[in-house]
């Protein structure tokens, strides 16, 4: 493949679960990859898995300084090319109810999954307009589109990214920018069980300390019994390479179904059958 065919992509959150499962898939496909990956034992573990086409550097999307050291690396090695692609990622999951969950959480939850996801998506914008066709994939999940108890941060978080996507979709169309957004259903990625742990650090409640409980194992149990992020990865892959990608891949039949009959059932129905998730089996 010569230098001037060369896709290029930069994705935030490479280190585990989606985004490590797409840097390999694009690197197999050919493209250069930019991996920006937090944690220093999940970026040696996937340089080990990619080729040279793959530069894996540390970035936390919640660090101003750290999304300007990876942007500036990006534009150093793409010289006067543009980026064709950008995948936002990165973002973790707040459990735990509302009443006790630290307010520091809530701006965390908020500042990896939303405000982070926007600043990079700033700074790579004048390397996205340098590129023909450039396209920004957005990684939400179903919990934008239906929230259920002791998860509520997470989901504001995600609803937000709706919003985020909707808006930025209309605003960079002048510009032939394109703006997907991937809605994952439940997968078996390593952002369930760190769910889990955080539960751990809330303060002790016994007015929740049976529900919170049970929600553990509900989310320990997503995380082994769903399927991997191989879906997901393809639904980003064709959002990426679509000669007109759609605005939003709905992942699964979770993801296509079950928001359509949150819409059809009463709010106090719903309320019901969603407390199964805080009760045990």
């Amino acid at each position: 493949m010569s230098q001037q065919t060369v896709r290029t992509v930069a994705i935030t959150g490479a280190g585990s679960g989606i985004g490590a499962a797409t840097v390999v898939r694009l690197d197999k496909a050919d493209w250069r990859v930019f991996a920006g990956v937090h944690g220093t034992h999940d970026a040696e573990i996937l340089d080990r898995q990619t080729s040279e086409r793959v530069t894996v550097a540390p970035l936390d999307v919640t660090s101003p300084e750290s999304i300007k050291e990876f942007g500036g690396l990006v534009d150093l090695e793409l010289g006067s090319g543009g980026l064709h692609g950008l995948v936002d990622n990165a973002g973790k999951g707040v459990a735990g109810p509302l009443e006790t969950l630290p307010i520091e959480s809530l701006r965390e939850q908020f500042e990896v999954n939303v405000v982070g996801q926007v600043a990079v998506t700033q700074r790579f914008l004048p390397m996205l307009r340098r590129a023909e066709k450039p396209r920004i994939v957005f990684v939400g999940s179903v919990g934008g589109l239906v929230a259920v108890g002791f998860a509520g941060a997470y989901h504001a978080s995600k609803y937000a990214m709706e919003a985020i996507a909707d808006a930025w979709r209309q605003e960079l169309a002048p510009d032939g920018v394109e703006v997907a957004l991937v809605e994952p259903g439940p997968l078996a990625t390593p952002i369930w069980s760190k769910a889990a742990r955080g539960l751990d650090a809330l303060p002790e409640n016994e007015r929740y300390r049976e529900r919170v409980e049970a929600f553990r194992h509900r989310l320990l149990k997503m995380g082994k019994q769903n399927p991997g992020p191989e879906q997901a990865v393809e639904l980003i892959l064709h959002a990426l390479t679509a000669a007109r990608p759609h605005t939003r891949y709905s992942g699964g039949i979770t993801t296509t179904v079950l928001p359509k009959v949150r819409r059809l059932v009463p709010d106090r129905l719903f309320d019901r059958v969603s407390r199964h998730l805080t009760a045990d089996d």
